[in-house]
């Protein structure tokens, strides 16, 4: 797994220099448009409180991948800086959670794989509203 984090890397870096103007290929996700790998990382490890599914009301009104596509863009950051804030600080998902369900902790690569893409899907939505 760790032997993919340059290959990561390395595509982060194309992508960051890209031009805007080229144009995207379809979302992995057709609801939230989020690539494959994070999809996979965020059905088992958040969407069973952060979905419109979920039970947990207060989970849900902070961050519901239900409404992705509602969030304005400012929002969308915002949220996206919140994700990579929290995974990476191992704040989410939270220690009472992990300890019910212990298969859907996150491994350090998957914490990565979520921070590198949030935060360059931030900096790649602050590029569309210029």
């Amino acid at each position: 797994m760790i032997s993919i984090l340059p290959a990561i890397a390395m595509l982060f870096f194309i992508a960051a220099r890209t031009p805007v103007s080229v144009v995207t290929p379809a979302p992995d996700d057709p609801v939230t448009g989020f690539p494959e790998e994070v999809t996979v990382l965020f059905e088992r490890s958040c969407y069973d409180c952060h979905t419109d599914e979920a039970s947990n009301l207060k989970a849900k009104s902070r961050l519901n991948f239900s409404k992705w596509d509602d969030y304005k863009l400012s929002k969308k950051v915002g949220k996206l800086s919140d994700i990579a804030d929290e995974v990476k600080g191992k704040k989410m998902p939270p220690k009472k959670y992990i300890e019910d369900y212990p298969d859907r902790a996150l491994s350090d690569e998957e914490i990565t794989v979520i921070t590198a893409w949030a935060n360059a899907e931030a900096d790649r939505l602050i590029g569309q509203g210029e």
